[in-house]
């Protein structure tokens, strides 16, 4: 009997396990319990890396296992393998550390160790590596640690060794003198060797001052600022010759409202190379911390200071009596009657050090306040204290005129806050129904706040197929997501929850959308037999009329022109830009020309809006300007902080990314995403940066090809009557990824080398646009290219020199050493249109 008891026990513990384990893997809702409770401060500890004598890399505690994505620092080892972890701050203590080496791409542990019972005192660890890594090539180090509070939280960073000196003393040195002379006016004459001034630069800002700016605006113009905080330096990227070092630090100065505190980072890339450093690049940005104590009571002004953020939204209420604005992780509301700002919520605790708020990783979305006065709002990125401590999520909330902030839903995700930023759309709507409506990684959301549900508008979307008529609150989507062209147009209204289908005119054509221009919808006819190809041979949808509807379907204007057709469009403000083309007589088409059409719209006046101001000292400054009518009769000063919150145990789990899609690292940080690899590539490239896609793979990377390098195992596939010249080129690079197929089999009359490689690879990339040199990275890696040199004919670039190209020709039936300039030129006349791969 007994054991029939402990069965029946252990069978409900199973059930109970699988419900656990099924609920928290679904994307549904989890049960419910609300609970007050006060904002806590910053409990794990931080830790910095010794490495060759240096200190550098500050690592903060993540809660869940991301090693792939995080990307925000990269350690370099010498052949000693030592490496020290210095660890400070928390009101928690580390007891227990175990870390893994772990291959970047495929995951596979290489090297662990364990350090158990760490002392209360002891705030230095030492690892010895013993694995034989690969010089010059990426491992991630994941440290994993135990706290006194039984939490388990994970510090990430990337290793590179190096057999033979690196230089990392030098070009660290170099960064530190750059760094400290620009706090001198005298070091100016200096510092300008390094410089490259451009007439495009205004100079009349210190927010965002590069190698580019004048040499006052370096070294830092009329201000005098004092280091008031550690100087956290992280190298974001490093080889054998350059290196990305971030200084990231806090300073005070004088201005004339007062002593102002900013934050500051600056990036350097630095290359060194026989005996001598050179600046290849250098950004620094200044960042005021909001103080109501320095408002322009002359001008009923509120003072932002030096500032880039001067587009983010602010919200008022219906009396227009208290304004909601955001800073820098804060969240704010000016009280207009009693000149009182309140800080509803913040990142960091009041309390927190510098060198906690250094690291800023987390963004604000205002969304709306209701006729109750109710603020939505929603924070996102990196949590650095409260329950969510070292999560990365999104948070909704909702603060009520009787000042109760309360947490509505908590959204977790498997990713880091720049990668988080770059898939985040910008719009959000919350609905009069309490519908929250947003998009996160090419997935469309919609949150009930009363029925605490969450549901998929639509997924998979693409920015050429859906699109936000953001001053309408409607989405618009082709029935062809992957295409942007088919059966019909939705116009979805998310204000009243009704859906408007815009139809085909007839069974032989398409509808396409085209963009969006304010609160009207652009969209074209097609005919199914026009759809053809370009002369370079890429895929051209042309319309032969454009529409401008509103969000009922409404034709607010018709346009055409005869013999043209309508290849794309993009907006500006009202005015629509449109390019044209028109069909050759063998069936291909070329670019005939661009038009415009300006949409009339009513002008409105912004009544709270920012206005900026230029002075000798500081130069530009931002402000929020009032409505004329408002008088700041105090001096503003600080109000009531928030202190608790209204907290549930409901959260649902956001997929990831399931669209391709490729971030620009550069200046430490992503600057864009693209779904086009070949886009993302010239932006790294202009930018000096790295391509990321979204499943953590380098993609390209500014200097990261060799000077030459030969493909070994190419093979010749030569032209036939069956086999046409890019098909024996797609051929060509199939076998070389040990594809055995014949070239027979390859062929599809009709195809691109595009669409003959994504037949067979996983993931092959249109470089079409890129450069020789730019796509020269892929053969360092041993991928061969294939590269158009006219209508229809190919060649596969598998070897490069500095003033030689090795290439396969199908047509001719051989492989050659040509010059590289010469087919520069013939690849640039062909349109510059490469095709190449990735490896899983």
């Amino acid at each position: 009997m007994v054991k029939y008891i402990y069965k029946s026990v252990i069978l409900l513990f199973i059930f109970a396990g699988a419900l656990f384990y099924f609920g928290h893997e679904m994307k549904t809702d989890m049960a419910e319990s609300t609970a007050e409770v006060s904002v806590s401060e910053e409990t794990n500890p931080y830790m910095q890396l010794r490495t060759q004598g240096k200190t550098i890399n500050t690592l903060y505690a993540y809660s869940g296992t991301t090693e792939k994505v995080v990307r925000e620092s990269i350690t370099p080892i010498d052949q000693s393998k030592k490496l020290s972890l210095l660890i400070s701050g928390g009101k928690s203590r580390l007891i227990n550390l175990e870390y893994r080496v772990i291959d970047k791409e495929t995951g596979e542990v290489y090297d662990t160790g364990e350090f158990h019972a760490i002392g209360n005192k002891q705030k230095k660890v030492d690892i010895v590596f013993r694995y034989g890594f690969k010089t010059s090539t990426e491992y991630i180090l994941d440290i994993k640690a135990v706290t006194d509070l039984g939490k388990v939280v994970h510090y990430y960073t990337r290793l590179k060794y190096y057999l033979d000196d690196s230089h990392l003393d030098e070009k660290l040195a170099f960064a530190k003198k750059f760094h400290t002379d620009t706090f001198t006016k005298s070091k100016g004459v200096e510092l300008a060797r390094y410089l490259e001034p451009s007439a495009k630069n205004l100079n009349n800002s210190l927010a965002d001052v590069d190698i580019t700016s004048n040499v006052d605006l370096i070294t830092w113009a009329g201000m005098s600022p004092k280091i008031i905080s550690d100087e956290l330096i992280t190298i974001k990227e490093y080889n054998m010759e350059t290196a990305c070092i971030q200084y990231n630090y806090f300073v005070q100065a004088a201005t004339a409202a007062g002593k102002e505190i900013y934050h500051i980072k600056e990036f350097y890339r630095v290359r060194h190379a026989s005996g001598q450093n050179f600046l290849l690049n250098f950004e620094r940005s200044m960042e005021a911390e909001f103080n109501p104590k320095m408002a322009g009571m002359n001008s009923s002004q509120l003072k932002l200071g030096i500032t880039s953020d001067n587009k983010s939204k602010m919200l008022t209420n219906k009396k227009e009596d208290k304004l909601f604005f955001s800073r820098n992780g804060v969240v704010y509301q000016y009280d207009m009657k009693s000149c009182r700002v309140n800080k509803i919520f913040s990142a960091f605790s009041s309390k927190a050090p510098y060198n906690y708020r250094a690291y800023n990783e987390q963004g604000i979305r205002l969304l709306k306040v209701d006729e109750k006065d109710t603020l939505y709002f929603c924070a996102y990125g990196y949590f650095p204290r409260g329950r969510y401590e070292g999560d990365v999520a999104v948070v909704l909330f909702e603060y009520t005129a009787a000042g109760e902030l309360e947490e509505l839903v908590y959204m977790p995700m498997s990713t880091t806050y720049q990668q988080l930023n770059a898939d985040f759309e910008e719009y959000g709507y919350v609905s009069s129904r309490g519908v929250y409506y947003f998009t996160v990684a090419n997935t469309v959301y919609a949150y009930n706040m009363a029925a605490k549900h969450l549901k998929k508008v639509e997924e998979n979307v693409r920015e050429h197929s859906f699109m936000t008529m953001e001053g309408a609150n409607c989405y618009t989507w082709s029935s062809s997501l992957s295409k942007g062209y088919g059966d019909n147009i939705t116009i979805y209204n998310l204000e009243n929850d009704e859906k408007k289908m815009l139809y085909r005119p007839d069974e032989n054509s398409y509808i396409r959308l085209l963009g969006v221009i304010e609160d009207n919808m652009v969209y074209g006819n097609v005919r199914q037999a026009d759809i053809g190809k370009m002369k370079d041979g890429s895929k051209v949808i042309p319309c032969y009329e454009l529409y401008i509807a509103g969000t009922t379907g409404e034709i607010r204007r018709k346009y055409s022109r005869k013999n043209a057709f309508i290849q794309k469009i993009t907006s500006n403000g009202n005015v629509i830009n449109i390019t044209l083309c028109k069909k050759n007589r063998d069936g291909t088409y070329v670019k005939s020309g661009e038009d415009t059409i300006l949409n009339n719209t009513e002008n409105t006046t912004l009544r709270f809006e920012y206005s900026s101001r230029i002075t000798n000292k500081c130069l530009t400054e931002w402000y929020i300007r009032f409505p004329s009518s408002y008088e700041m009769r105090l001096q503003p000063q600080w109000g009531k902080d928030v202190t608790s919150l209204k907290t549930s145990e409901r959260y649902v789990r956001l997929e990831q990314p399931k669209v391709a899609k490729y971030y620009v690292y550069a200046g430490g940080k992503i600057t864009d995403s693209y779904e086009n690899a070949s886009k993302a590539i010239k932006e790294a490239d202009e930018q000096m940066g790295v391509v990321v896609s979204s499943n953590h793979q380098v993609v390209w990377e500014r200097s990261g090809a060799f000077l030459q390098n030969m493909i070994g195992g190419l093979e010749l596939t030569k032209t036939s009557a069956e086999v046409s010249s890019i098909a024996a080129c797609a051929h060509m690079v199939l076998k070389v990824n040990h594809l055995d197929l014949e070239a027979s089999e390859v062929a599809k009359k009709g195809e691109t080398a595009y669409e003959v490689l994504a037949r067979y690879l996983q993931r092959p990339l249109n470089l079409k646009g890129c450069t020789l040199d730019e796509v020269l990275y892929f053969v360092s890696g041993n991928k061969p290219v294939i590269a158009m040199t006219g209508d229809r004919k190919a060649v596969v670039i598998g070897g490069y020199t500095e003033s030689q190209l090795t290439i396969y020709n199908p047509q001719d039936g051989k492989s050659e050493t040509v010059s590289r300039a010469q087919y520069e030129k013939i690849f640039e006349e062909a349109g510059n249109y490469f095709i190449g791969y990735m490896t899983e």
